[in-house]
């Protein structure tokens, strides 16, 4: 039963750090998470791609190589959270390991102590002394007594002999395997720093383009003109959509009533004829622009279905949902969407997070109603 207990134990204590590994898995569900995330986004820019691909020359433009540009900035961000995550996991393992190595030094150190002593023992008295010990028993039964002492003793010489054995080849295997997540933090760190290093360079390449179309008036003029045809395609997209679903979400009958706000804030730009904080030209403005901060919370505003999950020239990242008798939310300029097209969501909730993806200064959220694709002023759907 002893040599049971004991075989159940060095199992346990050979395979420490592995459960202590499993006692804190918030670590390896953010990684899960952000791979997942990082699936969608490849996805999606696939998607949007592969559509741009189709379309041919109607698409090609200058908001289409915003787009690109910007695409290339969210996967190298998203790639760096994930290598990020991953260092910070084989930091949490090695800290694990090296808390483990010194434990088990000490036990080593302990063993070897009760191991030295028993030696001392054997040589001064070996294996005579025990025999003498034997036969001066006055009885038979004292003999027998003193004989399953002795055969104790020796079970216990055994079980100390094994668990060092035991504990200095899982000491053995543990400093290895902590050289090999020393190696790997290695090699994600300098993978982080790159990373971090083509992250910034897509910044700066994105910023440096819409710069140029800022400073030079034709081709301001011509991101204008795609920019109006990206909303009437954007329009054309939705209609189209729509024409697939049946189902009504809508618990309002009236403006005013339909629509609760999707984010709270100050309304920066309404909706409407504005000029455009980027082109410098006067365009229809087929939203309303709400300030927040970046990954605020976005609400769907009433039931609906996601429609559209991807992107659009000039809105970045975008969600649809289509909430029933024609009507339909627009929510662009994303850094994250939180909903899959086909999925039936419910009133307040949460759909997308604030970004700047797509033509803008800053962040915020452009919030748009439609009515059969065509963009109404959302205020007057909106609860007061």
């Amino acid at each position: 039963m002893n040599r049971r207990i004991f075989a159940l134990a060095l199992l346990v204590l050979m395979f420490v750090p592995q459960i202590s590994y499993a006692a804190k898995p918030s670590i390896d569900a953010q990684i899960a998470a952000e791979e997942k995330k990082r699936s969608e986004l490849t996805k999606q820019i696939q998607d949007y791609r592969a559509q741009i691909r189709r379309m041919g020359r109607r698409v090609e433009g200058l908001l289409t190589k915003v787009n690109t540009l910007q695409q290339d900035e969210s996967m190298a961000r998203q790639e760096l959270t994930v290598l990020e995550l991953q260092s910070q996991k084989i930091q949490e393992n090695i800290t694990l390991l090296d808390a483990y190595i010194r434990e088990e030094s000490i036990k080593i150190q302990e063993l070897s102590a009760q191991m030295r002593d028993r030696l001392l023992d054997i040589y001064k008295y070996g294996q005579s002394g025990q025999m003498r010990t034997l036969f001066a028993s006055r009885s038979v039964f004292e003999a027998v007594e003193i004989g399953y002492l002795l055969k104790l003793v020796n079970q216990r010489d055994e079980d100390i002999l094994s668990q060092l054995q035991a504990r200095m080849q899982n000491l053995d295997l543990s400093r290895q395997t902590m050289d090999e997540h020393q190696l790997r933090l290695a090699e994600k760190t300098v993978a982080v720093q790159q990373q971090r290093e083509k992250y910034e360079d897509n910044i700066r390449e994105t910023n440096a383009f819409i710069q140029s179309i800022q400073r030079q008036k034709v081709l301001a003029e011509r991101a204008a003109r795609e920019a109006e045809e990206a909303q009437k395609a954007a329009g054309q997209l939705i209609a189209s959509l729509q024409q697939k679903r049946r189902a009504d979400y809508l618990v309002g009958r009236g403006k005013g009533s339909m629509f609760d706000w999707p984010i709270r804030g100050v309304v920066s730009s309404p909706y409407g004829y504005r000029i455009h904080p980027i082109l410098k030209r006067k365009i229809l403005h087929s939203g309303i622009d709400i300030a927040a901060s970046n990954g605020a919370a976005i609400k769907a505003p009433a039931g609906g279905e996601c429609i559209y999950n991807g992107w659009l020239r000039g809105y970045g990242r975008v969600v649809v949902l289509d909430h029933g008798r024609g009507y339909s939310t627009l929510y662009a300029h994303l850094s994250a969407s939180l909903v899959k097209e086909g999925q039936v969501v419910k009133p307040g909730a949460v759909i997308a997070r604030v970004g700047k993806t797509g033509n803008v200064t800053g962040y915020h959220l452009h919030f748009e109603v439609r009515v059969f694709g065509t963009p109404a002023d959302p205020i007057k759907y909106l609860k007061r």
